[in-house]
């Protein structure tokens, strides 16, 4: 999933550069073959990393749009031969796996998670207590919970592919 939200991301951020002069403005399709350019494999390198070297550029160029999104997208190896003596592999990234299909839909807001406890007596998988005081407790707990760790998780993605942009 992560690689083809990269892909669209890329190839629609070089659509967009040059939208102005071609006729497919606006179009999410991929970009051509005929519409492919040095100029556009530059922009490619500048919207998915740092931009590139002229040799970077010109072997980008060489290939076809899909290729070079591809080639990006599916590096395998930090360092550049004749920089570095040897590649380094790159570490894929490590899904921690906390997802958990049984609280989608996820609520929008700890409202409609307390709302929702106290229509079904239950929400996000936790039963609201019997009684006392702070009944939805359970739920809130849950929710902020999981709005957390949804969060370290992206944080996560972000900062491994900031990395990758950073050491290829």
């Amino acid at each position: 999933m992560i690689k083809l939200v990269v892909a669209v991301g890329l190839l629609f951020g070089a659509v967009q550069a040059y939208a102005a002069e071609d006729p497919w403005t606006n179009d999410l399709a991929p970009i051509t073959a005929q519409h492919w350019s040095r100029e556009r494999a530059a922009h490619l390198l500048e919207r998915a990393g740092f931009g590139g070297t002229p040799q970077d550029i010109a072997r980008l160029a060489a290939m076809s749009p899909q290729a070079a999104v591809k080639d990006l997208v599916e590096f395998k190896a930090a360092g550049r031969a004749g920089m570095d003596s040897a590649l380094k592999p790159l570490p894929a990234f490590d899904e921690s796996a906390i997802h958990d299909a049984g609280l989608e839909p996820f609520p929008a807001s700890r409202p409609a998670v307390t709302n929702q406890a106290k229509q079904t007596g239950e929400a996000l998988g936790v039963k609201v207590k019997p009684s006392g005081n702070r009944r939805m407790q359970p739920v809130v707990d849950r929710f902020f919970y999981w709005l957390r760790a949804s969060r370290l998780e992206t944080d996560r993605l972000a900062y491994w592919w900031a990395n990758r942009m950073l050491t290829t």
